[in-house]
């Protein structure tokens, strides 16, 4: 799969999220879909996504942040 056709499946995916009413975060911002893959597919870090529940738990929120490597 070409790297453009993996930005449209994040993408897709994440707006199916957004759609549900899932928020998303980058850094602990709030974040757009589109937001998300920009930062997340192009910055060149490596993030990690936690998914997190309400009080029911139902997922409420998926939350990107940077991960860093030993050494760095």
């Amino acid at each position: 799969m070409d790297n453009l056709q993996e930005k449209l499946n994040f993408l897709s995916t994440l707006s199916f999220y957004a759609n549900n009413g899932i928020r998303l975060y980058v850094q602990d911002r709030p974040v757009s879909p589109e937001q998300t893959v920009m930062t997340v597919m192009e910055e060149g870090s490596d993030y990690m996504a936690d998914y997190v529940d309400d009080e029911n738990g139902d997922l409420s929120e998926i939350r990107f942040d940077r991960v860093s490597h030993r050494g760095e």
